[in-house]
This record gives structure tokens, C-alpha cells and sequence, in this order.
């Protein structure tokens, strides 16, 4: 094994053990099955592996919550598809129903990360300070005395930052800002 695959694995264990349990947390709040969790972990963090080189180091927990998500989507889908084979007309349309009502608010969810992933890249590209302050507070959920300590700034200078960022979003992203 080379030094680069040696340097790649130890990054990759390093971000298990910090988002493993997340994922898992995540699995069990949706599905309250410790099994299907561990599973869908596993999952995750297999397709992280193979797409680690891709995955911007700063949006990593927001990628690996994006793919843990989807994962439970077609956790959802295969359990609907295997109630349809299985029961009769009536079940099949009591269980649809059960599995649409998880369904769509997870999916409303998935469109609020796709619009949170395209407001940091472009907040990014405008202004790096203004993306550090977004992602410590919206994605980290730092308070802002910690991320006022973490960027060494008052947090005066830090809800100014704040402030400008979220106003240059309502400009930019209008509409789609207004629904979320």
C-alpha cells in the first residue's frame, strides 16, 4: 500500500469515527431500527470511500447527511415495494400511505440541503469570511461566542458578518430563501 492510500484510509477513519455515530443517529430516528442503522452506516460511509477524493473537506458531514438521507429514501422505497408484493390491493394501499407520509417530508429535507449546498458555494465563492460564519453557525451549530473565538473577531464583527451574508442570500436566492 502506497503512502497516499496510507494517508487516504487514515482520513477515512478519521471521519468515521467523528460522523459514524451521527449517521447512526440519524438512521434511528427515522427508522427506530438499530440493525437497519448500522446497515445504512455501513453503506454511507462505503459510498463516502469511494467518492472521498470529490467531497470538498468542508462540506464532508454535509455530504455524508445528504447520502444518509437518501439512503433511508430508498430504505423506505424497497420496504413499500416489498409491502406491495406481499399484501393484497387493500394492505398495499394502507402501507403506500404509511411510507408516502415518511416519504415526502424526508424529501422537503433533501431540497432544503440542495438549497443550503448551493447557498454556501455561491456565499464561498463571493466571500470566504461570510461562508466561515455560515457553515460554523448553520452547519457546525456553533454559538457565536465560540465561533467568535474560533475566527479570533468580537462578536460584534461577527453578527456584522452574519448579517451581511444572510442579506446578500435574501438577495440572491429570493424566493427560494422566503419558502425556508
Amino acid at each position: 500500500m502506497g503512502k497516499r492510500q496510507a494517508m487516504k484510509n487514515e482520513k477515512y477513519e478519521e471521519y468515521f469515527r467523528k460522523y459514524s455515530n451521527l449517521i447512526i443517529k440519524i438512521v434511528m430516528d427515522k427508522t427506530g431500527d438499530y440493525e437497519e442503522a448500522l446497515d445504512i452506516c455501513q453503506k454511507v460511509f462505503v459510498s463516502f470511500y469511494l467518492n472521498m477524493d470529490s467531497v470538498s473537506e468542508d462540506l464532508i458531514k454535509a455530504w455524508l447527511v445528504r447520502c444518509t438521507k437518501n439512503a433511508i429514501i430508498d430504505h423506505y422505497r424497497k420496504a413499500s415495494r416489498e409491502k406491495e408484493i406481499i399484501a393484497d390491493d387493500s394492505d398495499a394501499e394502507i402501507g403506500n400511505i404509511a411510507i408516502d407520509g415518511g416519504i415526502a417530508p424526508a424529501e422537503e429535507r433533501l431540497d432544503d440541503l440542495d438549497l443550503i449546498g448551493k447557498v454556501l458555494r455561491t456565499v464561498k465563492a463571493v466571500n470566504q469570511q461570510w461562508f466561515e460564519v455560515l457553515y460554523m453557525n448553520c452547519v457546525e451549530g456553533l454559538s457565536y461566542a465560540e465561533m467568535a473565538h474560533r475566527l479570533k473577531v468580537s462578536e460584534t464583527v461577527l453578527r456584522a458578518r452574519l448579517y451581511r451574508a444572510r442579506l446578500f442570500i435574501k438577495k440572491k436566492f429570493g424566493e427560494d430563501y422566503q419558502k425556508r
